[in-house]
């Protein structure tokens, strides 16, 4: 794939998929804020992974220094959703 190639966009996050269908119970995700959006990101990034068949149980929001620049993220933790395809 070149580096201008645009990727295609499912409406599940492929990651999260993979571990549904591996049949893990839990699956911990970590996702930094997006600058310049109001929620950072996070409200995607929630229902790309709930469309994979996860539900959200736990969220963290933290911020992290690194070298100056404070960077905020979420630590989300899912449990597998039986009833979802």
């Amino acid at each position: 794939m070149g580096l201008f190639t645009r990727r295609s966009t499912s409406a599940a996050d492929k990651a999260a998929e993979k571990a549904y269908k591996r049949g893990d119970q839990v699956y911990v995700r970590t996702i930094n804020a997006l600058p310049g959006k109001a929620d950072g990101g996070l409200a995607l990034a929630i229902t790309r992974i709930e469309a994979a068949g996860w539900r959200l149980e736990n969220q963290h929001e933290a911020v992290r220094s690194d070298h100056g620049y404070r960077q905020r993220y979420w630590t989300l933790t899912f449990r597998a959703a039986p009833n979802v395809p």
